[in-house]
């Protein structure tokens, strides 16, 4: 006996929705700290050097014309003229002064007045005075004062050449002393010593 084919319950026709896939929170960022800018402190100005050329001591008031001696007879511009360029004077009392270039490889000179009848050996105790610092030959000069001497050569084992010298008018023994880094000839260092010389001698 034949059983009747019947239909099967329709299924739905729709599909059923795939599954919808859970979608995770992702985690809240931590805002990075940002950090506190440390004031930087503000640098300190470096004082400047005096004015050049006016003849007082670097670094203090004390004005070469206050080492008394033959310093108090000198004209800063006079010295000036023959170092090359503006200078700055001190006072090395007693009866002393320096004057100094702002380039400090510039030549620089100095004087110190001494009397000569104290002086150990007059004319040659100053020339021995003199090559105990600059290693050289003193040549006497004529024509400068009483009597005058120069020398050049290196001093203190520096391979620069410096320069030194006297100068006698009547009692007075003016000393003179030329040091330079700059490379200077010998003549010209010879020939700086003598005008400084020769300046000391018309000032005295």
């Amino acid at each position: 006996m034949l059983t009747g084919c019947g239909k099967d319950a329709e299924k739905d026709p729709v599909a059923a929705d795939p599954t919808t896939p859970t979608v995770s929170s992702s985690p809240t960022p931590t805002a990075t700290p940002t950090p506190t800018p440390t004031r930087k402190p503000k640098p300190t100005r470096t004082p400047t050097r005096p004015a050049e050329g006016n003849g007082d001591g670097e670094g203090d008031d004390t004005p070469a014309a206050d080492g008394g001696g033959i310093c108090a007879d000198l004209d800063a511009g006079e010295v000036a003229a023959i170092l090359g360029g503006a200078v700055t004077g001190s006072a090395m009392p007693p009866k002393g002064c320096a004057f100094n270039r702002k380039n400090p490889s510039a030549p620089a000179a100095s004087f110190a007045e001494t009397s000569f009848a104290g002086t150990p050996g007059g004319m040659d105790g100053a020339k021995t005075g003199a090559t105990s610092s600059v290693e050289g030959e003193p040549v006497d000069l004529t024509g400068i004062g009483d009597a005058a001497f120069v020398v050049t050569g290196t001093a203190f084992g520096g391979t620069d050449l410096q320069g030194a010298g006297a100068v006698r008018v009547g009692d007075r023994l003016v000393n003179v002393t030329v040091a330079q880094s700059a490379g200077l000839p010998r003549a010209k260092v010879r020939a700086l010593v003598v005008s400084l010389l020769t300046l000391a001698a018309r000032s005295a």
